[in-house]
């Protein structure tokens, strides 16, 4: 039976103690490996759904107009900053019919995205069995934290921008394995498949037209039928002709394109080596950042990190970010023609995962080419630009395939490679945390200004503060657009305590004992009506479950009007970490609008329905 045992769990004969000690350091580095990729995959959307920002944000106040101004089928193709988003509007609009334009729609299928996109390259090596476990357990981690790492927070949490970078992102991987089923039998079905997929993704956002080249290369590579091929070429040319020449606004779109070749592939490869620099080199003073800063001198990671990148900027005596970014990139492009041409040279058929990553490389690299071509004379008006959080997950998607790439390859390697090939993965994720931890802080400030915002606008004030006024949207956008959704019941004001700010309502004394905390009240004025408002912070300490099912928290004055409204906002105030949990937001910003020293206000949550607002707390005067 012992003999039994240990055949079943070491293979034949007895194991020696330098065999069993090597399966078990394996079977422990493949544990931390899955755990390191687990813990970015699980805070990652434990941020999006504690955090993903429920109300319209940024450029959504200037689009917004576009779909509830304009009558379908117009609303759906009118250009949006160079870009042509027709899926993401379609989804856009069911929710605002379906769901009162409330964001959940927009979170909840770009989150899907996003998962499937960081799960089908991760479940596609771990099927690899010829693959090393240890190797395998590398790819799924690389695959995880390059989708879910936090400094793609802007893109993770705002909904609209999900779907703008993720379900493009998701298309270009659904059409990689088409490609290898093309090369095995129905050739034209299966590209045609293909370029539909690579359709949808241009048509998502303009980043989506470097899905042709890049799986028409991936298909030519896999020795697809040229014929077969040529329905890539086809549907880019059909396309581009709707996107450029068909739809409205066409100018603004053929008015991008500059042909620069040096300037644009320096471009390219600086952007495409974005996530060095997010991660390390901008570290180095002056840094990226301004938490990069504090960073430096609080954490060990942060430490070593800045220690490491100032002493390279010493050495080379140039701007780090700029040469440093470009000899990541440039590096990259070189490891990635390494391969296209391995792959033109061998004749055996790809695997799945190979395929994958390659597309999601090429997808990368034809992206950075197109910014390099299309955004030329900004990136050199704005450098820094190029490390924008806003082009990040391109760039991460890029070293995804790379890094499966090399680990693929690297596992027929000598153990002298393997071994710190290895060591060098499990030591990523320390390198990460920083940058991890920072925009985890960073999403949990920006719902908390989003809550704001709608608690300011519901309660008849308009804190500029809240608002973007920027080229994404000026003050005069954002009132068009707050008049549009009051009109209709829509975001913040889908609720029915949207239409009763000055109306008088019944008080009654709490059933319980709730313990609500009201502090930080500061006057302010209306940035349109020029009235004084105030704006003040509470916390629930006890009894923060029944407040919740209650209603709205609405401040009353002493006539028992409402005069002022306050959501949850955020969990506790303590400093943040990336979460690992779904607490409940004992936290609310609130305003008061035509704000007086003299009156006296109490906090309440409402009953809308019974017009019962039962009394929690009374307000402060400033301090």
């Amino acid at each position: 039976m012992q003999s039994q045992a240990s055949t079943i769990l070491f293979g034949t004969g007895t194991p020696s103690a330098l065999g069993l000690l090597k399966r078990t350091a394996t079977l422990l580095v493949t544990l931390i490996l899955l755990l390191e990729g687990g813990y970015f995959l699980l805070t990652g959307l434990l941020e999006i759904v504690n955090f993903g920002w429920r109300q319209p944000m940024f450029d959504q106040y200037k689009m917004y107009p576009h779909y509830l101004e304009f009558a379908f089928p117009e609303n759906i193709i009118q250009l949006e900053n160079g870009h042509r988003p027709i899926l993401p509007i379609l989804i856009t609009l069911a929710e605002i019919h379906w769901m009162n334009a409330n964001q959940i729609l927009h979170i909840v299928v770009g989150a899907s995205c996003a998962f499937l996109m960081a799960a089908i390259p991760a479940l596609a090596v771990w099927r690899q069995h010829s693959i090393s476990m240890p190797m395998r357990a590398a790819a799924v981690a690389v695959a995880l934290i390059g989708i879910f790492w936090l400094a793609n927070a802007r893109m993770l949490l705002h909904g609209n921008e999900l779907l703008h970078v993720y379900l493009p992102g998701l298309l270009v991987l659904l059409a990689a394995p088409c490609t290898q089923r093309a090369s095995r039998n129905a050739p034209a079905r299966w590209m045609t498949l293909a370029t539909l997929f690579c359709t949808g993704a241009m048509f998502c956002f303009g980043a989506g037209v470097a899905a042709f080249p890049a799986v028409a290369l991936v298909a030519w590579l896999s020795r697809v039928p040229l014929r077969a091929v040529a329905i890539l070429a086809v549907g880019l040319g059909v396309s581009l002709f709707v996107y450029l020449w068909v739809l409205p606004s066409d100018d603004g779109v053929r008015q991008m394109l500059q042909l620069r070749p040096i300037d644009s592939i320096a471009t390219a490869a600086r952007w495409i080596g974005s996530p060095w620099v997010n991660a390390w080199l901008g570290f180095a003073d002056p840094p990226l950042y301004p938490w990069m800063s504090a960073d430096a001198q609080t954490t060990t990671a942060g430490v070593v990190l800045a220690s490491s990148a100032n002493g390279i900027q010493q050495l080379t005596g140039s701007g780090l970010r700029q040469a440093g970014s470009l000899l990541f990139g440039l590096t990259g492009f070189l490891m990635l023609a390494l391969v296209v041409v391995k792959r033109m040279r061998r004749r055996a058929p790809a695997t799945a995962i190979e395929n994958i990553a390659l597309t999601m490389s090429l997808f990368g690299a034809a992206i950075s080419i197109l910014i390099g071509i299309g955004r030329l004379d900004y990136m050199a008006r704005l450098p820094d630009e190029l490390f924008a959080d806003r082009y990040l997950p391109w760039s991460c998607t890029f070293w995804i395939g790379i890094a499966i790439l090399g680990l693929l390859r690297l596992d027929t390697a000598r153990p002298a490679i393997r071994m710190p090939t290895l060591a060098a993965i499990l030591c990523i994720p320390l390198l990460l945390y920083p940058s991890h931890r920072k925009w985890a802080g960073w999403g949990e400030a920006v719902y908390k200004n989003s809550q704001a915002s709608a608690a300011a606008i519901l309660s008849g004030v308009f804190d500029p503060r809240m608002f973007p006024d920027d080229a994404s949207a000026r003050h005069e956008d954002v009132a068009h657009t707050l008049e549009l959704l009051r009109s209709r019941r829509l975001a913040m004001f889908a609720g029915p305590e949207s239409s009763l700010l000055g109306e008088a309502v019944k008080t009654r004394a709490p059933d319980g004992d709730v313990a609500a905390v009201v502090y930080g009240l500061k006057t302010l004025q209306d940035a349109f009506t020029g009235e004084p408002a105030a704006t003040f912070s509470v916390v629930v300490q006890d009894e923060i479950r029944w407040v919740l099912k209650q209603g709205p928290m609405v401040v009353l004055d002493a006539e028992n009007r409402i005069r002022g409204f306050a959501l949850p906002s955020f969990i506790d105030g303590k400093p943040s970490e990336p979460r690992m949990k779904l607490p409940r937001k004992k936290g609310f910003t609130g305003y008061v609008g035509n704000y007086q020293n003299f009156e006296k206000y109490r906090l309440g949550v409402l009953d809308p329905g019974l017009g019962l607002a039962t009394v929690l707390a009374d307000l402060p005067a400033e301090r």
